[in-house]
C-alpha cells in the first residue's frame, strides 16, 4: 500500500528523523555525489548537537541490531544494491539509506520518510535563510553551486560575515583540490563504492577549511 504523505520540507523530515521523532527509516535520493554531501553535512550537524553515533556503510551486514546504542546510532548505507537496501529496511536499526532514483521510486511509495535531492536547491535556500538567518546572495549563490562545499562556505562567512568574499572558482592549475578532483573522477569512472566517493568529497571539504584558517 502506497503511503500517503503531506508536503514537508527536506530539512525538517531530516531534522526530526535524527530526533527520533518519526518511523525508523528514511530514503535519500542522492541524485549526485555532491548533492548528497550537502545532505551528510545537515545529518551531522544534527547528529552531533544530539550527542548521535553516524555509522557508514557501503555494504552488507548480517544481524545488524541496535541493542548496543538504542536510539543513539544511526546507519548511514550508500548503495544502489537492491539486496543490501532490503537488508537495512528489514532490520531493527535506526538507518538513512542514500541511493538512486531508481530505487528512491521503489521505496518511497512504501515509506513516508523520504527526501528526494533534486529538491537541493530549495532546501540551500531554505537552510541558509530559515534556518542561519543568512541574507547573502553571494553565499546562497555558491552553496547551490557547488553543495558539497556548502558548508565549508557557511563556517568561513559565519566567521567574518562583514569581510566576507565568495570562494573563487578552483583554477585549472595544479593544486591540491585540483588532484583531489581528479580522485574523485576517478573512483566514478571505476564505479567505485559511494562511500570511498563520499570521503574522497569529505577530503576536500577539510582541504578547504584548513587552508582557510591558515590564511
Amino acid at each position: 500500500m502506497a503511503v500517503v504523505r503531506l508536503s514537508m520540507n527536506n530539512i525538517k523530515i531530516l531534522k526530526e528523523f535524527v530526533d527520533g521523532k518519526t518511523d525508523s527509516k528514511l530514503i535519500v535520493n542522492q541524485v549526485s555525489e555532491e548533492i548528497s554531501y550537502f545532505y551528510i553535512n545537515l545529518i551531522e550537524r544534527e547528529a552531533s548537537s544530539k550527542k548521535i553515533i553516524l555509522n557508514y556503510r557501503n555494504s552488507l551486514i548480517e544481524n545488524i541490531n541496535n541493542d548496543l546504542f538504542g536510539n543513539n546510532e544511526i546507519y548511514i548505507l550508500f548503495s544502489n544494491n537492491k539486496k543490501y537496501i532490503e537488508n537495512y529496511i528489514n532490520s531493527n536499526t535506526r538507518c538513512i539509506i542514500f541511493t538512486d532514483y531508481k530505487n528512491y521510486k521503489i521505496y518511497s511509495s512504501a515509506y513516508k520518510n523520504t527526501v528526494n535531492g533534486y529538491d537541493y536547491q530549495k532546501d540551500i535556500k531554505y537552510f541558509i535563510k530559515e534556518i542561519l538567518k543568512i541574507d547573502n546572495l553571494d553565499i546562497l549563490d555558491f552553496c547551490i553551486a557547488t553543495p558539497h562545499l556548502a558548508f565549508s562556505e557557511i563556517s568561513k562567512y559565519i566567521i567574518n560575515s562583514k569581510g566576507y568574499t565568495k570562494e573563487n572558482k578552483i583554477k585549472e592549475g595544479h593544486n591540491f583540490v585540483l588532484d583531489i578532483r581528479k580522485e574523485l573522477f576517478s573512483l566514478k569512472r571505476n564505479n567505485e563504492s559511494l562511500q570511498k566517493i563520499y570521503f574522497n568529497l569529505k577530503k576536500e571539504v577539510k582541504y578547504k577549511k584548513l587552508n582557510f584558517l591558515a590564511y
